[in-house]
């Protein structure tokens, strides 16, 4: 190959790409995804176990950019999981843990949620175990040793999912007070 074919080969290669260049407004997005799926990696490693509290805090606070935007996302996708109820412990730590980077109390509202959410569940167990019981009894099964597991009837399931559903209305609460803390600048690290 030539030198004029080399030439030749990169200027077809530039003009076929000269499309291909991000504007100011793909670069912004590109880059919000990518801080998006940053802090979506950081919360999953901690829901499942792989982080715990003080390593999810260093990868948390390594990623670059405003404190303030960075919690208030991370509280967003945290409510966006779509598992948040299955995993209520350590959705309230994560919680609490981000409440406690952006201040203003938060973390202890977050802490308070979630025991809220833990007594009102357990609360519920009694009168769920007798419906189930009721249901077994129905179909000819009773008696003392009878000690249905309450968690793996549908019953169960359908309470903790109503219950859910108002504990989501509590948590966009407080992600509206998280807002406001914010934009007060109240917030802690960054």
């Amino acid at each position: 190959m030539t030198v004029a074919e080399i030439k030749s080969a990169i200027e077809l290669a530039m003009e076929r790409t000269k499309n291909l260049v991000m504007d100011d407004e793909e670069k912004r997005a590109l880059a919000r995804r990518d801080f998006e799926d940053r802090l979506r990696a950081v919360m999953r490693r901690f829901l499942e176990g792989i982080r715990g509290r003080e390593e999810f805090l260093a990868e948390y606070r390594e990623i670059k950019g405003d404190s303030a935007e960075k919690g208030l996302l991370l509280i967003d996708l945290i409510l966006e999981e779509s598992s948040v109820l299955s995993q209520k412990e350590k959705v309230f730590a994560l919680l609490e843990l981000v409440g406690g980077e952006l201040g203003g109390g938060l973390a202890a509202e977050a802490g308070a949620l979630g025991a809220q959410f833990k007594r009102d569940l357990a609360a519920g167990v009694p009168g769920v175990g007798e419906r189930i019981m009721g249901r077994l009894a129905g179909m000819g099964i009773s008696g003392s040793s009878v000690e249905p597991n309450v968690e793996a009837w549908d019953e169960w399931r359908d309470a903790v999912r109503e219950m859910g559903d108002v504990f989501k209305g509590r948590l966009s609460g407080w992600r509206e007070k998280a807002r406001a803390v914010a934009s007060h600048g109240l917030g802690g690290r960054g």
